[in-house]
């Protein structure tokens, strides 16, 4: 079976304009050669630091039949001290996983799949979620719309959309939206010279005060950008419900706007770089919205580099989740791109997963390989927030 749309990005020109540029991420610490034993300490201004456990990785889902997962974000449905419930794509389809705790999944549960003559008819990965006061769950979803090229490693040239799933029997059964959930300045025609456009890999999350909901996403359409992370919002009604009617678009004032226009970035790569694959929440212990995303220095592979040194899985904190502004951290770094078929190691699509009601601590969760060719798995590895 070819590799499916789990390959998101098209790679600036290095190996051809049709490569599709995926930011993909291998789990190791700041270089191949520092001990992973130690953890990495990320400061935090109001007192509290996040503290990646390195040492403390560990499979997840590897039994449950699945490959070329997570392939996009993931959605806890459900997760207590003795069961646990997630959604995420693999392949080209959504699943929910279930089992005991994150370390002992043992079952894989398709809930939706491409569907022809649709906006998702070659993917559609829902991940990341929000539930309302009723217990309705909202989870946005990456599609593909794939132009029959074939890229280097056999990657799907593809058109992304943004979409939304419903679902109102705790995630045993998804209802998909007939119509992207946002509107692209870019249609399926627009010709960007990349075998990757559109609009794809979301973020979901409720405001702190749960009044509005804001969708991150990746904006593949270059025209004069990279391909980096902005963001929409929708407004929540009276009696909880997110209202998804209508989208307000970030102008470049940061201002939200309900005109269809192209949102500003909120996070974006420097020089050679591209900022993708966001995952994003609001954290109540350190009263902070927190990102985990991928930062793909294309650079690093123009300039012949052995090994990377900016590429990897970063964390940043925001006050209100539109101004990014807060220093970087680089949590692993490798390569973040499968630039080859069967060549070398990545990781890629980190979220942050908590497993306690305070959200002072859980699971970094990420998906890796050491190559493309033997597709890609779960992972993940234990972080806490502790006071300075």
């Amino acid at each position: 079976m070819q590799p499916p749309g789990f390959f998101k990005f098209v790679l600036h020109s290095i190996l051809m304009k049709r490569l599709t540029f995926f930011s993909l991420l291998i789990f190791f610490s700041c270089s191949k050669e520092e001990s992973i034993n130690s953890p990495i300490e990320v400061p935090n201004e109001n007192t509290f630091q996040f503290e990646l456990d390195l040492s403390s990785e560990f499979p997840v889902a590897h039994d449950v039949g699945l490959n070329y997962f997570n392939d996009i974000t993931v959605g806890v449905i459900s997760n207590s001290s003795d069961a646990i419930k997630i959604i995420t794509a693999a392949n080209t389809s959504s699943y929910v996983l279930s089992g005991t705790s994150l370390s002992n999944i043992n079952q894989a549960t398709k809930v939706a799949a491409p569907q022809d003559n649709t906006f998702y008819s070659d993917y559609v990965g829902l991940g990341q979620l929000i539930k309302d006061s009723n217990n309705t769950i909202y989870s946005v979803f990456h599609s593909e719309q794939h132009d029959g090229s074939v890229l280097p490693g056999n990657i799907p040239g593809f058109y992304a959309s943004v979409g939304l799933g419903i679902s109102y029997d705790n995630g045993e059964t998804f209802q998909l939206n007939s119509e992207p959930l946002i509107q692209n300045t870019f249609d399926i025609n627009y010709d960007n010279g990349f075998g990757d456009g559109g609009l794809g890999e979301p973020s979901i999350t409720f405001s702190k005060d749960r009044s509005e909901v804001f969708v991150y996403y990746v904006d593949h359409n270059r025209s004069g950008r990279g391909v980096n992370i902005c963001m929409v919002k929708f407004l929540v009604d009276q009696n909880g419900a997110p209202d998804f009617s209508t989208c307000y678009y970030l102008n470049e004032n940061k201002q939200f706007t309900s005109d269809v226009i192209r949102s500003k970035e909120v996070v974006a790569g420097i020089g050679y770089a591209d900022a993708i694959f966001p995952h994003v929440s609001y954290n109540s212990f350190i009263d902070k919205y927190v990102m985990v995303y991928s930062l793909n220095h294309y650079g690093e592979f123009h300039n012949g580099s052995a090994s990377p040194s900016q590429s990897g899985i970063y964390y940043r904190e925001s006050i209100d989740g539109i101004n990014w502004t807060e220093q970087p951290i680089k949590l692993i770094t490798d390569w973040s791109i499968p630039f080859s078929f069967d060549n070398h190691s990545f990781a890629w699509h980190p979220n942050l997963i908590y497993s306690n009601d305070s959200q002072s601590e859980g699971y970094l969760v990420y998906s890796k390989a050491s190559t493309l060719q033997q597709g890609h798995k779960m992972w993940a590895m234990n972080f806490k927030f502790s006071e300075n």
